[in-house]
């Protein structure tokens, strides 16, 4: 039986670190996406 709880430990801290790490990963590669596209600053005609 203590194996079998061992194991769950286990298991529930492997799911643990992975949610960290897709979260640590999620946050870095947002920082490196650009808030706005670059064609949402070129506008569409001149002022004349």
């Amino acid at each position: 039986m203590s194996e079998n709880k061992a194991r769950q430990e286990d298991d529930e801290e492997m799911k643990m670190n992975i949610k960290q790490f897709i979260e640590a990963a999620r946050r870095y590669l947002f920082e490196l996406a650009p808030v706005q596209p670059a064609l949402a600053t070129i506008p569409v005609r001149k002022d004349r």
